[in-house]
């Protein structure tokens, strides 16, 4: 690209001597002589470098001269200042489309090529990535699997005592275990990709899921009912978002009876449950005791959780969700004192969210199983316990050898692994 800024540089520097050629054009015709344009660019270079000297033409039939003028110099800094503020951006949009397709097309030519070699880069740098954080990485993969197998005798178990209709609390914490590992495993995908703080991101939501959960645990099924009704506010926050920007958005209203009978819907579940509500996590608002102006807080609902210490990875994660100037200058992909801006994947910083996955998944499976007495419970909740242990150990010692041949990098000497 830098090519075509060169490019366009150039002809944007000739411009003057191009006006100059015009005017001389225009004053040789007066004077009745004609010359070659090679000339003419000859003579337009000797007056623009500055020279006090003649120029002779060698061409002329008859003996004349000619002088330049102040009103000649004018006329081409105005012609040349004319050209910028009229021509300069058709110019440069006409050039610009040009390149931009030939461009494409090169690059789709070669983009079959650029891709495998792309792919096997990939390839490479996760066998890598998988020979230095394997063995943690493996007993995350081995919790997600045991506990998500575990999950799927419970739901048929349930349904089967249950004849098909659960408790709002049995249905509303197995619909959170299951989403618990749907995002464990994009998780884990992110971490073997080299994505740290990509995963750091989804263990936010991964913490939050287990927070509502043990609040929920706590309070029982009265709670576990409002949770299950706040989907009608929060169905109404969104019709009106809607119907504030889909005219804008060139979208289709909601129909009026829809509309309306959300809005019944939502009125009914105020009467129903009090105005709190409809406030954020209003679902809680009863059982935390909310009154009058109060609102309840994510912070809140930890406390509530007993997770408090938890306040501070969070932020972390926070970071990379938000557009927050700490999330643009702090990275766990890049080790300590790396200039590099990281653009791309990593096998740094893998640790923390590894080991928060693994903590979030283990507390939210040994939150549902409980003072269980069914013997596969109480197997599945020991082997749970025992990987949520191992998993932290094994990363730490995937992250204290990354560090040690980072500093053996640094000081010249090579390492087997990078």
């Amino acid at each position: 690209m830098r090519e075509i800024h060169d490019l366009l540089e150039k002809t944007f520097q000739k411009l003057p001597q191009m006006a100059l050629e015009k005017r001389l054009a225009q004053k040789m015709q007066e004077a009745g002589l004609s010359v070659s344009a090679t000339k003419l660019s000859q003579a337009a270079q000797h007056i623009l470098g500055g020279s006090r000297e003649p120029f002779t033409l060698d061409e002329t039939v008859n003996d004349c001269s000619i002088q330049i003028t102040s009103d000649d110099l004018e006329y081409v800094i105005k012609t040349t200042e004319r050209f910028y503020n009229e021509q300069a951006g058709t110019v440069i949009d006409e050039v610009s489309d040009k390149i931009a397709q030939n461009l494409l097309i090169s690059l789709s030519k070669k983009w079959p090529v650029e891709f495998e070699a792309q792919r096997v880069e990939v390839g490479e740098f996760k066998e890598r990535l998988e020979n230095r954080w394997g063995e943690g990485l493996n007993k995350l993969r081995m919790l997600l699997t045991v506990v998500r197998e575990w999950a799927q005798g419970v739901h048929e178990r349930k349904h089967s005592v249950s004849s098909g209709q659960p408790s709002h609390l049995d249905d509303v914490l197995l619909r959170l275990h299951v989403r618990a590992c749907q995002i464990t495993n994009e998780i884990i995908v992110l971490l073997e990709n080299g994505y740290a703080d990509g995963a750091m991101a989804r263990w936010r939501t991964l913490h939050e899921i287990t927070i509502v959960a043990a609040v929920i645990v706590k309070y029982g099924e009265g709670i576990a009912e409002r949770y299950v009704h706040y989907q009608i506010v929060e169905s109404f926050s969104a019709l009106k978002a809607y119907e504030r920007n889909h005219t804008a958005l060139g979208f289709k209203p909601v129909s009026k009876r829809q509309a309306a009978k959300i809005g019944r819907d939502y009125k009914g579940t105020l009467q129903r449950f009090g105005k709190s509500f409809g406030d954020e996590y209003g679902w809680a608002a009863h059982h935390l005791n909310v009154t009058g102006r109060q609102r309840i807080t994510f912070s809140r609902l930890e406390e509530e959780a007993g997770e408090a210490i938890m306040r501070s990875p969070y932020k972390m994660a926070s970071y990379n969700v938000h557009a927050s100037p700490k999330g643009i200058y702090f990275k766990l992909g890049s080790l300590s004192g790396s200039p590099v801006l990281l653009a791309g994947a990593s096998n740094a910083g893998l640790m923390d969210p590894a080991q928060h996955t693994a903590v979030s998944l283990a507390e939210m499976t040994l939150l549902i199983i409980g003072n269980s007495s069914i013997l596969d419970d109480i197997v599945t909740g020991k082997v749970v316990a025992n990987l949520e242990r191992a998993i932290p150990m094994a990363l730490e010692k995937a992250h204290r050898k990354l560090k040690r041949d980072d500093e053996r990098y640094k000081k010249g000497i090579s390492t087997n692994d990078d």
